[in-house]
């Protein structure tokens, strides 16, 4: 499992603190012409600094885990999560800005390609938290605050994330499964690159998600990977 670095979330104490900066000092104001002062233009210099800086690193983050995917699996999965209506939820805005979905997504994209791999984007009504990689069985409901994933099916308990990437796995097993298995390395020979699986761009039909009854034994972590 990859764990999201908090770049922001590290950096934000010195960020307010020379934001604050900013704002004390006499700034430029269209209205009336002022020009900002030379303590304003420091202080700016410095709160830009130190977000430029969070930027880089998480950009750093992103190449390395990205290249290092996109090299060592031939094909990858990912969730077309609805971003945007996820950072309506001030809670969760920053943690969800900082982690980089969008950009992480566009990197494996160009990358599976050239290492000669594919990137599978599977449908973002595809319910992979709230399926018991088990048994297949449905909840109804699972909160954000649910960590644990506790199936009343069969009673498998699992992490949430990893119960969700197996269903992912087993979703890119039966769609992209068939055929000769993707070769790594550049200018190989290749499937397409981008499949879309779920919702009406489907390229390859999928099964519903209740037939999904011959998952990995709980607690198989091999040729998986989290963000």
């Amino acid at each position: 499992m990859v764990a999201n670095p908090h770049r922001f979330d590290v950096a934000y104490r010195k960020l307010v603190r020379t934001s604050r900066m900013v704002s004390r000092r006499q700034g430029p104001d269209r209205r009336t012409g002022q020009k900002p002062s030379n303590r304003w233009l420091k202080a700016n210099a410095t709160h830009s600094k130190a977000h430029r800086k969070v930027a880089a690193q998480r950009q750093d983050g992103i190449h390395k885990l990205t290249t290092r995917l996109a090299r060592e699996h031939g094909t990858l999965v990912v969730e077309d999560l609805n971003v945007v209506g996820m950072v309506r939820r001030r809670r969760l805005a920053r943690q969800i800005l900082d982690g980089g979905f969008g950009e992480i997504r566009r990197q494996l994209a160009y990358k599976t390609e050239w290492n000669g791999g594919r990137l599978v984007v599977a449908d973002r009504w595809f319910p992979s938290s709230k399926t018991c990689s088990g048994c297949g069985a449905v909840k109804p409901k699972l909160s954000l605050a649910e960590r644990t994933f506790t199936c009343s099916a069969c009673g498998l308990v699992l992490d949430r994330d990893f119960n969700a990437a197996i269903n992912l796995r087993n979703l890119v097993h039966h769609v992209a499964g068939s055929g000769p298995e993707t070769k790594n390395g550049r200018g190989a020979d290749r499937k397409p690159t981008r499949w879309v699986v779920g919702g009406r761009e489907t390229l390859t039909p999928h099964p519903a998600v209740p037939g999904m009854r011959r998952g990995p034994v709980p607690g198989d972590r091999r040729d998986l990977e989290i963000h």
